[in-house]
């Protein structure tokens, strides 16, 4: 509980907010909170944040004369780490990587509250995390809503971290003269579940959507006096995304005129984790149609959707090119209730924030 701002303040107090200090576990020393318990000096770097003293804003001094007023207005700080080495992944929850204990708490007096109500929380991100495909309220990163109403929370994401949800792979061309299948949705990235919460980026780092994958093309048929030949749709390219959309199959042809031999369409090409905005992503192209003896020809795939530019529907034939899947969040929320306050300078890809979380 963050401790009174004014009236008396006790040694009690400042241990029960940020620990006791002796060995004993129930005896405290003033002067011990000037500096950590085996976390290092002053300034301490957890990722890229810095805590200038124990209450991370300075307030408490970290040599000379300590009083027991400087403790007033005064927190516990804590950071969930997905930050280190190894600590991204996919599909992860904030709150259950602090229920488990992968938190640190500044100062190292104590181990982090089971009850959060009155602490700054700081979710850290400086690592790669990526959603699933298809479902564009799956999240990649997720606060979690068993924080206690009072807590003080942030995400914050370092030069080097990446919140993104999946790219949408692209659809098949088609069969003969089919219709090509439908480019697959992106998932989002950040999920706000916890009511006011900040999210900050450092520059280089990124919280964007996953984008749809393109369509695939669609088929043709030409028919005379030898018969009837058919030419594939290509298939749509991969929307961008962590992980990338996958592109598409090209068409196949399995019957009339040189089946097997001509008129498949060509494949779509993967999106890219490089380039795009902010370095979200690129999207991968559509495939080209096949061309059975310049007699039939198929359409192409469309292009897989990125930042600015939602994925193409396949090109029509004689069936119908398959839909531009669609785009993912960049961060979403619960419901229209929850405040997002957002400092990022342009590196939430795209700038809007969407409601509905899974």
């Amino acid at each position: 509980m963050t401790l009174q701002s004014s009236g008396q303040i006790t040694l009690g107090d400042i241990a029960n907010e940020f620990g006791f200090t002796e060995s004993n576990g129930n005896t405290t020393k003033l002067g011990s909170y000037r500096s950590t318990n085996g976390q290092g000096n002053y300034p301490l770097s957890l990722g890229q944040l810095s805590y200038s003293s124990i209450d991370g804003g300075g307030a408490v001094p970290t040599s000379g004369q300590i009083k027991l007023s400087d403790f007033r207005g005064t927190q516990l700080q804590t950071v969930v780490n997905f930050y280190g080495s190894g600590k991204g992944g996919t599909r992860l929850n904030a709150y259950s990587r602090y229920n488990a204990g992968d938190v640190t708490v500044v100062g190292g007096y104590r181990s982090r509250p089971s009850n959060t109500s009155g602490t700054r929380v700081k979710i850290h991100v400086n690592q790669n995390i990526g959603s699933e495909k298809n479902n564009t309220s799956h999240c990649a990163l997720r606060t979690g809503n068993g924080w206690n109403s009072g807590t003080t929370l942030s995400v914050d994401v370092g030069s080097n971290g990446r919140i993104q949800g999946a790219g949408g792979d692209g659809g098949d061309g088609s069969v003969n003269n089919g219709s090509g299948s439908n480019g697959g949705n992106g998932s989002s990235g950040l999920g706000v579940e916890y009511t006011e919460t900040a999210v900050n980026i450092s520059s280089g780092g990124v919280i964007a959507a996953g984008f749809g994958g393109g369509g695939g093309g669609a088929g043709g048929e030409e028919t005379d006096k030898p018969g009837t030949r058919y030419a594939a749709g290509g298939g749509g390219g991969g929307g961008a995304g962590l992980p990338v959309g996958e592109g598409g199959a090209g068409g196949i042809v399995n019957s009339g005129l040189s089946a097997g031999s001509q008129g498949n369409g060509g494949a779509g090409s993967d999106a890219s984790l490089s380039g795009g905005t902010q370095g979200s992503g690129t999207a991968g192209d559509g495939g080209g149609g096949g061309n059975n003896d310049n007699e039939a020809g198929g359409a192409g795939g469309g292009e897989g959707g990125q930042a600015g530019n939602s994925a193409d529907a396949g090109g029509n034939g004689d069936g119908q090119g398959g839909q531009g899947g669609s785009d993912g969040s960049a961060i979403r929320r619960t419901n229209g209730n929850i405040v997002v306050d957002i400092n990022d300078g342009g590196r939430v890809v795209p700038n809007a924030v969407a409601n509905g979380v899974a």
